[in-house]
């Protein structure tokens, strides 16, 4: 079940008292941190200890975000909004280095590239379209847009991201789209995704996960027998040839390519942290032994076609090819 957003009062209210939320888990975390360091003769990967260091970093880069995006909206009231954009994604990028930094070091999570990465024409917008699965990989790809590519992230989102006070303040501010619930009713789910494509700009890249949630075995096998009771067999053999990416569902991509043709597009597999598909198994496979390896391929946006039926087409090929991709390289079974 998807979790509603929070309303804008209780995100104002969130955002006010995440300095002194930080403190709190500060405080506690000087006691968790030493006790988790004692219980090593049992937990020799000193999980506790690890964990809990990384959520203190990764919160109290969050509050700064939201500091930051304060501080940028009280010098604009004086200074005028030239340097808006710059700034702010000079607010993500800090926070991304410093978090993926602090995630090498204490759990393992590294990213690597399979090769050089074409990051599209720079004159113009770029479309990402990734495989969606294993922990954080949305961060690591949102890190290597704006680290590397030196492009604005305009990400498509779940809206319940709206209960984190530093992603709801920085990531709305950049025009990025949080995606309403399916539970609401009346919602124009294309509507938000249309509005975000007409409005990007030369250096903006614009993120999407086609499959719209992160795959696991489980899923992919749930997938198959449902799509086989509903009828639809030959959705379903594809389903069950594509072992490690779910369908990509084409509305979305098909609303971002008839809106803005001019962009071109990236397509994303990734493989490495896939074996991890509940909490405990992640947790149990702290300190990572295996990084998350990164390919793509970007499409100039004249070989992409801009009808919705080629477009859907085009799309279930390039899937296709995420699927042999992580194939030839995945690390694990499952």
């Amino acid at each position: 079940m998807s979790i509603p957003p929070p309303p804008r009062p209780v995100r104002w209210l969130l955002a006010a008292g995440y300095p002194f939320i930080g403190a709190v888990v500060t405080a506690l975390a000087l006691v968790v941190v030493p006790l988790g360091v004692l219980l090593w003769p049992i937990d020799r990967r000193l999980r506790v200890a690890r964990v809990m260091m990384l959520l203190l970093i990764a919160m109290w880069e969050d509050i700064g975000i939201v500091v930051g995006c304060w501080w940028l909206w009280l010098r604009a009231l004086v200074r005028g909004r030239e340097h808006w954009v710059e700034d702010h994604e000079a607010l993500i990028l800090a926070a991304l280095d410093h978090a993926m930094t602090a995630a090498g070091r204490l759990i393992g999570f590294h990213v690597e590239l399979d090769h050089e990465l074409d990051w599209g024409d720079e004159g113009e917008p770029l479309v990402v379209l990734s495989r969606h699965a294993g922990p954080a990989d949305s961060l690591a790809l949102a890190w290597l847009l704006t680290g590397r590519a030196r492009r604005v992230p305009r990400i498509v989102l779940a809206d319940a991201l709206l209960w984190d006070p530093g992603t709801a303040l920085v990531l709305e501010r950049l025009s990025s789209y949080f995606v309403p619930s399916a539970s609401g009713a009346g919602d124009d789910r294309s509507r938000g995704v249309a509005e975000l494509a007409a409005s990007l700009g030369p250096r903006d890249a614009m993120l999407i996960f086609p499959e719209g949630r992160n795959w696991t075995i489980h899923r992919q096998q749930d997938l198959v027998t449902r799509l086989r009771a509903k009828g639809e067999t030959e959705r379903a053999a594809e389903a069950e040839r594509w072992r490690h990416v779910l369908p990509p569902r084409p509305k979305g991509v098909v609303t971002i390519l008839t809106t803005q043709p001019r962009c071109d597009v990236m397509v994303v597999a990734h493989t490495g942290l896939e074996v991890f598909s509940s909490p405990r198994e992640v947790w149990r496979a702290i300190p990572f032994r295996s990084r998350l390896l990164v390919s793509a391929r970007t499409y100039q946006r004249q070989d992409i076609p801009h009808d919705p039926a080629g477009i859907e087409h085009w799309l279930d090929e390039r899937w296709d090819g995420v699927n042999a991709w992580v194939d030839s390289h995945r690390a694990g079974d499952y």
